[in-house]
């Protein structure tokens, strides 16, 4: 399953992946760039790879990465490419990180922004709720006791099934196994967006191996923390769109592939596949080319990430691919254990992930029309440019009230929340809830809330039958 066939990197490969210098920002707060200045701290111009691009203007922070607060691994994410929206919202309740940018400010390009007066609203509702439970939404934001009792909890379920699968060849054991790595997957999400621990950032440095059975870690922070939630659901630079490719059309941009994707077998079919091409087939494809789909490899020269992204597929191969073939009595059932284990968790992965944006309201979010309405129905027109409206309206929560269904789910059940706030831990998602809901109900801002998982399920598998037909000429044409 690969992440774009050459012809589709192609037709996606846009300037701003090459000439960082120049990114566009789709949804954060609009900069005057025809003020360009030279910076009083630097007569030449930079190396557009070695700055921090934020809100159009050039950052020279690599002095400041082993002083970093938040680790050396979160800030090095952003070096090289826009990472407006990764500095944003992970410093949502850090108000004076930007005196702290001004003194590295060696490129400007654009005039200070204006604020995104929906996330500062939010922001400050939010704190509010926060600190009225007790806790302060910066020091307090990682993991609670609770949560780390949970992370314990699986930790040890996954050495007990991952014994079963790899030495004692138990077919139960590797079906297990699958459930606990999902499971373990709640820990490195949580710390692939720093929101283990505010306080010991090597604990989420270490702790996003915890997803080293669903896909590769160093891959994933490129893949998931920086492009998918710095440009969700945007058909050229959100990968998560471009998984099935081959298989499924998930976006009106994207090419015709099939009418089979309007059964619900079709779609099982291909959602087997995740976790084998997120810990084989893409990292192999990030060694070889640098890039996942239009996603550049931007740090792919320091060796502690070559050597990472080769030692998880070789400790993956090992564990989930080889071990088997040693422990069962025949080759029959050595190849049954490993494909029950990719299967069950490529369904886990997809069955969870995929339906909180794959949806026809969440991919045809259009807040600039939604500004320029009419009478009742217009919004406030700096919804247009507005980077959390578009992350609420581009995705969705499903039974939000469930503790079952937030364990099942690794919390992906508060999406709208984890979207814009992604360095708060799950654990206190839903203590923001209410007041994030209410928040977009009054400025009109969509805030999609299902009941049940069934029925975010329903419209996903309805949007995916609408694609199934093949495109009207005017489609084409567009």
């Amino acid at each position: 399953m690969p992440p774009c066939k050459e012809e589709d990197a192609n037709a996606l490969a846009v300037d701003e992946w090459s000439d960082i210098s120049s990114t566009d920002e789709p949804h954060w707060a609009a900069t005057d760039s025809t003020t360009t200045k030279e910076s009083n701290k630097s007569s030449s111009v930079e190396d557009s790879s070695k700055l921090w691009w934020i809100h159009g203007n050039g950052y020279d922070l690599q002095e400041f990465v082993d002083r970093h607060p938040g680790g050396k691994e979160a800030i090095l994410l952003g070096k090289g490419r826009d990472c407006t929206a990764l500095v944003e919202s992970y410093h949502a309740f850090s108000p004076g990180y930007n005196k702290v940018l001004e003194k590295f400010l060696v490129e400007e390009k654009s005039k200070s922004p204006e604020p995104d007066f929906f996330y500062e609203i939010l922001k400050e509702r939010v704190t509010g709720a926060l600190r009225a439970k007790g806790l302060d939404p910066q020091k307090d934001r990682g993991a609670n006791w609770g949560r780390f009792l949970y992370y314990g909890l699986v930790v040890l379920s996954f050495l007990v099934t991952g014994y079963l699968h790899a030495v004692k060849g138990s077919i139960l054991g590797s079906f297990l196994f699958a459930w606990a790595g999902w499971f373990m997957g709640a820990i490195g999400h949580d710390s692939g967006h720093f929101a283990t621990s505010h306080d010991h950032p090597l604990l989420n440095e270490w702790g996003v191996w915890a997803m080293s059975f669903i896909a590769n870690p160093i891959m994933w922070q490129h893949q998931h923390t920086y492009a998918h939630h710095s440009f969700t659901n945007e058909h050229s630079h959100d990968p998560d769109l471009h998984h099935f490719n081959e298989f499924i059309r998930v976006h009106i941009k994207s090419k015709y592939v099939s009418e089979k994707q309007r059964h619900l077998w079709y779609v099982m079919l291909c959602y087997t596949l995740p976790v084998f091409a997120s810990c084989l087939k893409y990292p192999m494809d990030m060694i070889n080319e640098g890039m996942l789909c239009m996603v550049r490899w931007q740090d792919k020269d320091r060796f502690s990430k070559q050597l990472g992204m080769r030692f998880h597929v070789m400790l993956y191969s090992a564990v989930v691919v080889v071990a088997p073939f040693f422990s069962h009595s025949s080759v029959i059932m050595a190849l049954a254990s490993v494909l029950l284990h990719m299967v069950t968790l490529g369904w886990l992965y997809a069955l969870f992930s995929q339906i909180n944006h794959i949806n026809e309201d969440s991919l045809s979010s259009d807040l600039e029309t939604k500004a320029k309405g009419q009478g009742s129905n217009k919004l406030d027109p700096r919804l247009a440019g507005s980077w959390a409206a578009a992350q609420v309206e581009t995705a969705n929560n499903f039974a939000p009230d469930s503790l079952v269904w937030h364990i099942l789910s690794n919390g992906l059940n508060m999406q709208i929340e984890h979207h814009l706030f992604p360095g708060l831990n799950h654990c206190h998602l839903h203590l923001i809830a209410p007041v994030v809901r209410k928040t977009c109900e009054e400025y009109g801002v969509q805030y999609k809330c299902f009941g049940s998982w069934r029925e975010v399920m329903s419209i996903h598998l309805t949007w995916y039958k609408k694609l199934s037909y093949p495109p009207s000429p005017l489609e084409t044409k567009e």
